[in-house]
């Protein structure tokens, strides 16, 4: 082989050489990328029956059955599908949670901007008992959760878990959101009473659902 081809020989390998390591390293630049782009954020808003998580960076209650929680995560079972929920730095339980709060109803508050809960506690279904009460006033008021099962003119009946009752209303009764009693009918509803087990109030919060 003369000179001029030694040449012409080594500058075409050479050339091969660059072409097979550029092609090569692009690979390797396209991978992580490729890899980045099929990671994202859960957004939680879509888990949650909150009006306000339509809302643009409103913080929202998220519900569901505690299944896990770890130092910095919970873990809720939202319609049959597993959610994992970062706590944010600022997380804190209710102080009237029980110890044991696996396996139950929880509500979350979620840090919209951050997609973090900021704080747990029982939902009133999950506090309720077996007659639908779930918070006490030391005045003599309280709260019942049921199926609202009839809303006359001067009563309703709720179906708790273990009972069926009719309550008075109370001569200042008000619904407290704008559903009629036909929109609520069968629905889960929460009342208001007085220490005289009359009804002050009636409302229909989509969350219970």
């Amino acid at each position: 082989m003369n000179k001029k081809m030694f040449v012409l020989s080594l500058s075409l390998a050479s050339s091969l050489s660059i072409i097979s390591l550029t092609g090569c390293s692009n690979q390797n630049d396209s991978s992580p990328n490729n890899d980045k782009s099929t990671k994202h954020k859960d957004i939680l808003q879509q888990y949650s029956k909150d009006p306000d998580s339509k809302k643009k960076n409103e913080d929202f209650d998220l519900i569901g059955k505690l299944k896990k929680e770890t130092n910095n995560n919970l873990v809720l079972t939202i319609d049959n599908k597993e959610v994992e929920v970062p706590k944010s730095k600022l997380f804190q339980k209710d102080k009237d949670l029980p110890k044991d709060v696996i396996g139950k109803q929880v509500n979350l508050e979620i840090n919209a901007k951050d997609q973090a809960a900021e704080s747990l506690e029982l939902t009133p279904q999950a506090k309720a008992d077996a007659n639908g009460i779930y918070e006490k006033d030391a005045d003599g008021d309280y709260s019942v959760i049921g199926k609202l099962m009839e809303d006359t003119e001067n009563e309703v009946t709720i179906q708790a878990s273990a009972t069926k009752k009719n309550y008075k209303k109370a001569k200042d009764f008000e619904y407290d959101n704008d559903n009629t009693s036909q929109d609520m009918e069968n629905k889960i509803v929460r009342i208001e009473l007085n220490k005289n087990n009359e009804v002050e109030s009636l409302e229909m919060n989509p969350e219970d659902q």
